[in-house]
């Protein structure tokens, strides 16, 4: 499958509980990242996809689809009614992204 999921993201108003709730449910190694209110978790076993909890207000999870380039990637999803919510952005040393909305209210990240 072209354009895999690559990495996920759960956000809710306390990262740091999120870490610690699946942790404790599912047994996955969490860390504080360099981020602020932000932790990292890894597949231990080199199986499954890395992910992170973020500091949000509102719950939200958001799946990451890795794609060549981010900006024709967006052109598309403009093109078929999607809108973008955060364009091509570098986080240096940690992530280049974008966000963006499909046509029925979902998020869905892009990384390359």
């Amino acid at each position: 499958m072209p354009n895999t999921i690559t990495y996920f993201e759960i956000a809710g108003p306390d990262a740091a509980t999120l870490a610690a709730f699946y942790a404790n449910v599912f047994g996955w190694r969490t860390a504080p990242h360099r981020l602020p209110h932000y932790f990292s978790v890894g597949p231990s076993d080199g199986a499954g996809l890395a992910g992170g909890f973020r500091q949000e207000a509102q719950p939200e999870r958001v799946l990451y689809v890795q794609v060549e380039d981010l900006q024709v990637t967006l052109d598309k999803v403009v093109a078929r009614g999607g809108k973008v919510l955060i364009p091509p952005t570098n986080v240096p040393g940690v992530i280049h992204f974008a966000l963006f909305e499909d046509p029925q209210g979902n998020r869905t990240g892009l990384v390359v």
